[in-house]
């Protein structure tokens, strides 16, 4: 008979259980897989907001044991984004929240040539092996880069992430990296945004994908 799988590392996103990490049934073993999650490094480019509501995401691992009567808590005290204490626990019957802490889901970048969802660490690599002078730039929720007549386009879930990535890649590029051949402009004028759509048209891009200011 197989043996039921007693400790679980369940992923919630504004406490709303979204997906199930590891289980098994060996306690050493939940132990040293919550330990490489709790340290496991965070990512440059995390999730911030998503869904078709664009909410803001929030997420949190949980480390799932089974309940028995010598358990002395069947829930975790936990403090809300206001300071207040509550009670977090996990409906399933025959078992207990044992720990909780914030977790991430990193966020992708969609790459329109190569048609494919890519990590900000690979756009970054590809970025660094840039020597000509290049013009970063965005334009609502897309990141373009540009040397001479050449444009590629990099498309994000919304404007606060097409911000961010702005922010991330001239802070590596610029601070870290020290690639001075790159210049970053956002735009911020209706004239340069004018100049833009004429500009990526010319080059194939579909004005109506360039005015989108959210996707999922």
């Amino acid at each position: 008979m197989k043996k039921k799988k007693k400790y679980k590392i369940i992923l919630f996103c504004n406490k709303k259980r979204k997906k199930l990490f590891y289980q098994t049934i060996s306690l050493p073993a939940i132990r040293n897989m919550w330990y490489e999650l709790k340290t496991e490094k965070k990512p440059r480019y995390t999730k911030e907001y998503g869904g078709k509501r664009n909410q803001q995401l929030d997420y949190e691992l949980a480390l799932i044991y089974p309940d028995n009567r010598w358990a002395k808590k069947k829930t975790v005290i936990k403090r809300d984004e206001y300071g207040r204490l509550y009670q977090a626990g996990v409906d399933m019957k025959g078992f207990r929240m044992k720990e909780i802490v914030p977790y991430w889901q990193e966020e992708k970048i969609y790459d329109h040539d190569i048609k494919q969802h890519i990590r900000y660490h690979q756009l970054l690599s590809l970025l660094e092996d840039v020597d000509e002078i290049a013009q970063i730039f965005t334009l609502n929720t897309k990141l373009f880069l540009q040397i001479e007549d050449n444009v590629k386009m990099f498309g994000n879930k919304n404007l606060n992430d097409s911000d961010r990535l702005f922010d991330l890649l001239r802070e590596d590029l610029l601070k870290h990296k020290k690639k001075g051949n790159f210049i970053f402009v956002k735009d911020i004028t209706t004239t340069q945004r004018k100049t833009l759509y004429n500009l990526l048209e010319k080059k194939g891009y579909k004005r109506t994908e360039l005015f989108r200011h959210y996707s999922y």
